[in-house]
């Protein structure tokens, strides 16, 4: 029985929407049980500038960077469907999204 975790993470909420809809259609086309879907809390970092480096220290520009993070938990008992799911899934490009893939194995 394998265990699979899909870490989605991404600056846009967007595409991060989208991949996960994507999926979760994928998921439910071959059949597969989707145990858990959890949002992470996102990141802020937020990163302050001096507009001029000469004079005018209180003129300061901000810019914010969001960090925003999916998990989705899934269970496969077949082997065959296991590696036919990593194939489809390896070839598929995500824009805008990282998909880290974590297995766990489980045997009786």
């Amino acid at each position: 029985m394998y265990k699979i975790h899909f870490n989605l993470k991404s600056f846009d909420l967007n595409s991060l929407l989208q991949t996960e809809t994507y999926l979760i259609f994928l998921l439910t086309f071959f059949d597969f049980h989707l145990l858990k879907q959890k949002t992470m809390p996102k990141k802020v970092k937020k990163i302050t500038v001096l507009r001029s480096p000469h004079i005018d220290k209180k003129s300061r520009e901000q810019f914010k960077m969001v960090n925003h993070k999916k998990t989705l938990v899934l269970v496969v008992a077949n082997k065959n469907l296991f590696f036919l799911l990593l194939k489809i899934i390896k070839d598929i490009q995500f824009i805008g999204v990282e998909v880290e893939i974590v297995i766990e194995f489980c045997t009786f």
